[in-house]
């Protein structure tokens, strides 16, 4: 979840609210207010989604999984977190000194989904090869039937003359 530290943000703008969030470890969080419509700015763009406000929150604002989505594909870096949005390179710095650990794990969450999107071009590349030899199983398979076969023995379609079709379109017109 996107959440902000409560006490930050002036009571006029919150909205009460029923969610309920829990730390990684299960501990429970005092959540009782929102923000439907806040914009998360940087560089000149901003981009607008919901927080929820937590009290005694360590940290002034954690950016969740729902912000990572609207910024993917994305990057980590030591110093933050680098995008690409509306043809510009921008950086969502670290607001503390990075932890290895995690910076690691998000890493490995940005290269695993780089490499998922990678094995599903993989596939349906592979399933588009498949299905053009299917078609031409099929086409041959059609092909083998006698009727197919009577039909290209019967007519003079055929020819083993290499010049056998070049006065097939000849036209004889008589001028005055």
């Amino acid at each position: 979840m996107n959440c902000i530290q409560e006490g930050l943000i002036p009571t006029k703008y919150v909205e009460k609210t029923k969610q309920k969030l829990s730390t990684a470890n299960g501990e429970n969080l005092s959540v009782k207010f929102k923000i439907s419509d806040i914009h998360i700015c940087n560089e000149g763009i901003c981009i607008k989604k919901s927080v929820i406000l937590v009290k005694d929150l360590d940290k002034g604002i954690i950016l969740g999984q729902q912000f990572l989505e609207i910024i993917k594909p994305f990057k980590v870096k030591t110093e933050g977190i680098t995008t690409k949005l509306f043809q510009r390179k921008i950086l969502f710095a670290f607001n503390e000194k990075h932890i290895t650990k995690d910076i690691n794990l998000l890493k490995t969450f940005s290269l695993f989904k780089e490499h998922s999107v990678n094995l599903i071009k993989i596939k349906e590349n592979h399933l588009y090869f498949m299905k053009q030899v299917i078609s031409n199983k099929k086409l041959e398979q059609h092909l083998q039937t006698s009727q197919i076969r009577e039909k290209i023995n019967s007519s003079n379609l055929c020819s083993y003359l290499p010049d056998a079709f070049w006065h097939r379109k000849r036209h004889v017109i008589s001028l005055p």
